[in-house]
């Protein structure tokens, strides 16, 4: 009998502070739009489409990471799309057309982040990565996404243009455990226990109103933290970030928020609340695989555009 193998990790994830992955439309506008597009033009539009995103990203990027543009570097670079003139083409090799889209993928690295010699893998900003695939197994344009661990929470935002880190705020489940102990007067490893028990449905009714109105009124910090995230986000002069008609079309209805994080009561999965002038409904993130990213090669077209991507810009890369 043949044992199963274990699926290999082909990632190399990182979190918000450490690399900047970012996914964007780049659009080109050709100076021959009569004649047909040739293997070498696609290379050259390709190569010329890349450092526009990268000369843009780094920008950026050393100003998130806290570091000069000169310590960044491009540890990965990927085509996951193509349009000519509006059309997605599978071959796009003998059309005609002036305008050229390329959906790029792009990740930035901090010199100093990289990993040891001999360590193989996509190097990627986990968070990033994880939006663009649950929008995409979702079938979603358009999305909010959260992150949440012990102290942080971070904001992802997926638009038909963009899809990147959106913000950050201070808040996680020590907060929760602060507040539980300090109201019911114990130490941590006793509210932990007792705050799983919460979660799990497993405290007596009386029990269950007193730690309700304890989590509701800390996970309103959490409400009102993301609603001036947004806000702060839309009040903004990065131009970089142009994808703020969604959270503005948001407004004219209810806002659907997919959150990962610690454990949380399932009746937050079922409630609206009030994000600054709208309401939201949050629900739990669907799990991915970030192997299906590495993996992720639609068409023969976009397999080929990516090796042609690697040759031109070896000279930018990290690896």
């Amino acid at each position: 009998m043949f044992r199963k193998k274990k699926p290999v990790n082909r990632t190399i994830p990182f979190d918000s502070k450490s690399a900047v992955t970012v996914f964007r439309v780049i659009q080109l506008e050709r100076l021959n739009p009569s004649e047909e597009l040739t293997s070498i033009d696609l290379e050259n539009h390709l190569a010329q489409a890349i450092w526009k995103f990268f000369d843009c990203l780094r920008v950026e990027a050393a100003t998130r990471l806290q570091t000069n543009e000169a310590d960044l570097l491009m540890a990965d670079a990927k085509v996951t799309g193509m349009k000519i003139d509006g059309h997605k083409v599978i071959n796009p090799e003998g059309f005609t057309g002036r305008h050229l889209e390329f959906t790029l993928c792009m990740t930035l690295i901090k010199r100093d982040k990289l990993p040891a010699e001999g360590v193989e893998g996509t190097i990627l900003e986990e968070g990033s990565v994880r939006a663009h695939l649950i929008a995409r197994n979702s079938g979603l344009n358009e999305m909010l996404y959260i992150e949440s661990d012990y102290d942080s929470t971070y904001l992802f935002q997926v638009t038909p243009s963009r899809t990147s880190y959106l913000t950050e705020f201070d808040w996680g489940k020590n907060n929760i455990l602060k507040a539980l102990t300090g109201e019911l007067g114990t130490d941590n490893e006793v509210g932990e226990a007792l705050y799983l028990r919460y979660v799990g449905g497993e405290t007596s009714s009386r029990v269950m109103k007193k730690l309700d109105e304890i989590f509701y009124n800390d996970f309103g910090t959490f409400v009102n933290g993301l609603a001036m995230a947004i806000r702060n986000y839309e009040a903004s002069d990065i131009k970089t970030l142009k994808s703020k008609r969604v959270v503005q079309k948001r407004n004219r209805g209810l806002a659907t928020i997919y959150v990962r994080s610690f454990a949380l009561p399932d009746a937050v999965w079922s409630k609206k609340f009030t994000v600054g002038d709208r309401k939201a409904r949050f629900l739990p993130a669907p799990e991915v695989d970030l192997n299906d990213f590495v993996d992720d090669e639609p068409n023969d077209i976009n397999e080929q555009l990516n090796r042609l991507a690697k040759q031109r810009i070896k000279w930018l890369m990290a690896r």
